[in-house]
């Protein structure tokens, strides 16, 4: 199953931090195999939340999605091609849980590349998918035309929100969804905000049924900034029932199991139930 996690903005919404959240869970709560990678251009964000920000770029020359592109653009790798190839030398493992990375281009945008991007990365997923229960994709934010094809290629989008109204509303005014596969995800949700998650569903008919939250967490936004986020999730969750810890750890649950499940049908669950 393919997960695109995507924003109408940069650095507002905790993209990034929220996939990481739901990957590390799939991978140590419930055990399944899991892909992450990202299409973002130049920007190491993912990698560093998960492998520390002390890594040198040489460690990403030989492998990732530039590797992979390099491979397909000589023709050296075809449908035909071995998977076991991608997996040994171009992705990386992250030890415990069965979670893999596959590092994104280390490029800046430029139109060659966008175009490589629309066109192989399809082929890059009906390679992997059948080695992962999930691949989950941090992708370009805003009007982005890789992020588009990634909408039309993933079983599920979950777009990334704030809390603020004025931006929910433009995101809503701007984009054409496809509600059919569609979630709404607040990362750092906070409760007491007159704009919660009952009233937005109120107020917005987009997100009745498909609306979540992650509820911000001091410690978890610490592990992010620090760059320790794996250490984070298997210290807290031998710890699980600690206060809003517990309540961290139950929410970003509510969200990995309706990717499990692919319940879009049970959405709406809310920070109450």
């Amino acid at each position: 199953m393919q997960v695109v996690f995507w924003s109408p903005t940069a650095g507002q919404t905790g993209t990034t931090s929220s996939l990481a959240a739901a990957a590390l869970m799939a991978a140590y709560r419930y055990d399944r195999k899991v892909l992450l990678m990202q299409t973002h251009y130049q920007n190491r964000d993912l990698e560093e939340i998960l492998l520390g920000s002390g890594q040198k770029e040489e460690i990403y020359r030989d492998i990732g999605l530039d590797a992979i592109l390099r491979l397909i653009r000589t023709g050296n790798l075809s449908e035909s091609s071995n998977i076991q190839i991608l997996i040994k030398d171009f992705i990386l493992s992250l030890g415990r849980g069965g979670i893999n990375l596959l590092p994104g281009t280390s490029k800046g945008y430029g139109k060659s590349l966008e175009e490589d991007m629309i066109t192989y990365l399809p082929f890059i997923y009906r390679s992997l998918k059948d080695s992962y229960d999930i691949i989950f994709t941090d992708a370009v934010c805003g009007d982005n035309p890789v992020s588009r094809m990634l909408w039309r290629e993933a079983d599920i989008l979950i777009v990334s929100i704030n809390q603020n109204k004025r931006v929910l509303k433009e995101c809503l005014l701007q984009y054409q969804f496809p509600l059919e596969k569609t979630v709404f995800l607040i990362g750092s949700y906070q409760n007491a905000s007159v704009n919660n998650m009952k009233n937005l569903e109120k107020t917005y008919e987009e997100l009745k049924g498909r609306l979540y939250a992650i509820p911000q967490h001091t410690a978890y936004m610490d592990a992010v900034s620090e760059r320790r986020c794996q250490e984070f999730f298997l210290k807290g969750m031998a710890f699980k029932n600690r206060g809003n810890l517990s309540d961290f750890f139950h929410h970003v649950s509510k969200l990995t199991e309706m990717l499990i499940d692919k319940a879009l049908d049970k959405g709406g669950l809310g920070l109450d139930s």
